[in-house]
């Protein structure tokens, strides 16, 4: 059964709320040009820096949808309380968790503006991110779903990780199945109907769902690239991702091979491209054994991603695997030390 949704913020004038936090009250904008939709889970003592970086734009013609889905740790007080001192932020919630596909859904269901601005509850929109996306996706011919900035990272320290900046644009397709260039994905400005016309975000799949929202998108529609670093994502010690540099190994296989079986299609279609995804899938599968000890097990993927696709990084993780996942976890730090270019792998 389906959960009930319940919502705060769009049925109250402004004269009624009240400056919780000391901040001033903003009309709510009619028609905003760009919905911001950030999911919350859990995340009370994270999504406040979340909401603020939205409400520091240095535009207003926006409007801030939060999902709460289902968290049980004050959550949905805290994005309430935001609601109630701004009426250009309003605070829906699921009554049971649902997946961070259904509470995205859900976002985009009451959006009211024209474009859509996914935002995790971790990551942070620099204050002219807005402004400058706008002017940039409204210059893109009628064929671009929209478009996506660079972006930094940082550790749960705080710590600079790198610096994401892949330059992919304009025809990604069938290339996205392979690299998932089209990131970070709080750096993207959707039309809203783009992502109707897809069907929204999968509630089937788990996991890896902004890359499989990438590849819907690349197969019908050309996307922009914005070249100014504008969103920052911070890492927590419990991303489900793991590690921020090397991160873990199970779940990227988890969410390759979930993608592999949904567009068998696609790769039957473009075999060379199924051959370099394949090769991929194999690297990390090696390094999902190396992380469980079994360096004979990644010994053979790696030698498989090198035959499939013989690449001199594919090459090196061979003798890589005798010294283990803490030798790979060094290289891959430092290889993104020296370039800081985050490519989708």
């Amino acid at each position: 059964m389906a959960s009930r949704l319940r919502t705060h913020g769009r049925n109250e004038s402004p004269a009624d709320r009240t400056a919780f936090f000391g901040r001033r009250v903003s009309p709510a904008v009619s028609d905003p040009a760009v919905s911001v939709v950030i999911p919350v889970y859990n995340r009370a003592d994270r999504v406040g820096d979340a909401i603020e970086s939205v409400q520091s734009q240095t535009i207003d013609d926006w409007e801030l949808i939060l999902v709460n889905d289902g968290s049980a740790d004050g959550s949905g007080d805290v994005i309430d309380e935001y609601a109630a001192t701004d009426s250009r932020i309003h605070a829906l919630h699921h009554d049971e968790n649902r997946g961070i596909s259904a509470a995205r859904n859900t976002g985009i269901d009451a959006a009211t503006g024209e474009y859509v601005c996914p935002l995790d509850s971790d990551d942070r929109f620099h204050p002219e991110k807005l402004d400058r996306q706008l002017s940039s996706v409204r210059s893109l011919p009628d064929d671009y779903c929209g478009c996506y900035t660079a972006g930094v990272s940082y550790d749960a320290d705080g710590d600079r990780i790198e610096t994401i900046r892949t330059g992919a644009s304009g025809d990604l397709w069938p290339e996205v199945l392979v690299r998932h260039d089209f990131r970070p994905h709080s750096s993207h400005m959707v039309r809203r109907s783009c992502l109707d016309a897809i069907g929204g975000y999968d509630t089937d799949l788990a996991r890896g769902v902004d890359w499989d929202i990438a590849i819907r998108l690349a197969r019908r529609y050309k996307i922009g690239f914005l070249d100014e670093v504008l969103v920052e994502r911070h890492f927590a010690d419990d991303n489900v991702s793991g590690d921020p540099i090397a991160g873990n190994p199970a779940y990227q296989v988890a969410i390759r091979e979930q993608l592999r079986e949904k567009y068998a299609d696609a790769f039957a279609a473009y075999p060379r491209v199924g051959r370099r995804f394949d090769a991929r899938l194999a690297r990390h599968r090696g390094l999902a054994a190396l992380d469980a000890g079994n360096r004979w097990q990644a010994l053979r993927q790696f030698t498989r991603a090198a035959r499939l696709e013989p690449t001199l990084e594919h090459a090196l993780l061979v003798p890589i695997s005798v010294g283990g996942l803490s030798v790979y976890q060094r290289v891959s730090a430092w290889r993104r030390e020296q370039t800081c270019l985050g490519r989708g792998s």
